[in-house]
């Protein structure tokens, strides 16, 4: 029998997930049917200001679980001190362990 593929946005639907705890604060999860940013398509957005991950609902499952850990991982190099955005996307130099360590530290 074929094990069946289940697509991530399909199974935050049937949980009822609609938080993710990031320790400091919470995000709410959206799904949208397209998803622009500045008018662009795209399929993720984390808003740090609203606390929002908005997903688009028309991915494959395999874009859909990478687009949403991809999201998560936003939020964890924002925790870290590694957002970087809006200073210009730059970041102090920092060696593997210690970038593992805080990135390690903030997944928990």
């Amino acid at each position: 029998m074929a094990e069946k593929i289940y697509h991530i946005i399909d199974r935050l639907h049937e949980e009822k997930i609609t938080k993710v705890n990031a320790g400091y604060r919470s995000f709410d999860i959206h799904t949208k049917r397209v998803l622009k940013d500045d008018g662009e398509k795209c399929y993720g957005l984390t808003d740090f200001d609203k606390s929002i991950i908005s997903l688009d609902t028309s991915m494959s499952p395999d874009l859909a679980k990478e687009t949403l850990l991809h999201e998560l991982t936003h939020i964890v190099l924002e925790i870290c001190g590694l957002g970087g955005e809006g200073e210009g996307g730059v970041v102090r130099e920092r060696n593997n362990e210690e970038i593992t360590t805080i990135i390690s530290r903030s997944f928990l």
